[in-house]
Formats: structure tokens, C-alpha cells, sequence
């Protein structure tokens, strides 16, 4: 996972500088919860089995699937 987690914050701070100070946590329990942090706005997503992560889409509920590849893209976009 701490591969992963980094892959994604340098794929991330390449797509869009402002996200250099991006703090990234994964927890496991009876799943991976990572949440994407920066100053005062967060973002969270889950995996079961790091190949798909699912974020909370419009209504509240972990519904965004994202492919493990396109989570640097998803959190741009979400801090956009």
C-alpha cells in the first residue's frame, strides 16, 4: 500500500501543483479506507481489494468506483 499511496501523491502533485501538500492515510480493517486531506477539505474512498476504490458520489454513499490507475485523476478532480 505504501507504494501505491506514493505512485499516487507524485502522479497526483504532476497532474496539478497546488495538491503538493496533499496528505494521503490508509487505514485496513475489514477494509482499506484512504482519506485524501488538504488544509480544511477532505475526501474519502474504499477498497476491498486495492484494484477498484469507491468514492462518495452526490448522495453520501461509497458509489464512485474508480480503477486503482485513476484515483490520482478522481482526486484532482474532486479538489478541482
Amino acid at each position: 500500500m505504501t507504494d501505491l499511496v506514493r505512485s499516487w501523491r507524485e502522479e497526483i502533485s504532476r497532474l496539478d501543483p497546488r495538491l503538493r501538500e496533499l496528505v494521503i492515510t490508509a487505514d485496513h480493517g475489514d477494509f482499506w479506507h484512504l482519506s485524501f486531506d488538504l488544509g480544511e477539505v477532505s475526501h474519502e474512498a474504499i477498497s476491498g481489494d486495492l484494484e477498484t476504490f469507491a468514492f462518495v458520489d452526490e448522495t453520501g454513499y461509497f458509489e464512485d468506483e474508480v480503477p486503482a490507475a485513476g484515483v490520482p485523476q478522481r482526486v484532482v478532480q474532486l479538489f478541482a
